[in-house]
């Protein structure tokens, strides 16, 4: 059970999987209703030259959330990626809920 009026956004969920030989592509893997709280106000460098935004997203303890997934952002296109070891499911009583970190990398 989630508090569903906490939930603003839908984001469309993505994840790499291998094609044939070496190569790998984006697939998605479901849409789910989110809510977005930034964790910073200026954006910081991700990789060498890459630079991003960092947020906190709230969702279902039932979405499928894993480290590299690509979420798109329905209304804007906005695109994100889920950090590393940044996915935490949480339960406080029977509220189940997941917390994940992620970075805005494009517009």
């Amino acid at each position: 059970m989630m508090l569903t009026h906490l939930l603003t956004k839908r984001i469309i969920i993505s994840r790499k999987i291998a094609t044939t030989g070496d190569k790998m592509a984006l697939s998605t893997v479901t849409s789910a209703m989110i809510n977005l709280q930034p964790t910073a106000s200026s954006s910081r460098e991700i990789a060498e030259g890459v630079f991003g935004k960092s947020f906190k997203i709230y969702c279902d303890g039932d979405i499928d959330l894993e480290a590299g997934d690509r979420l798109r952002d329905n209304d804007t296109n906005d695109t994100y990626t889920v950090m590393p070891d940044g996915v935490t499911r949480r339960c406080m009583g029977c509220i189940d809920y997941t917390i994940a970190v992620i970075q805005k990398t494009k517009n």
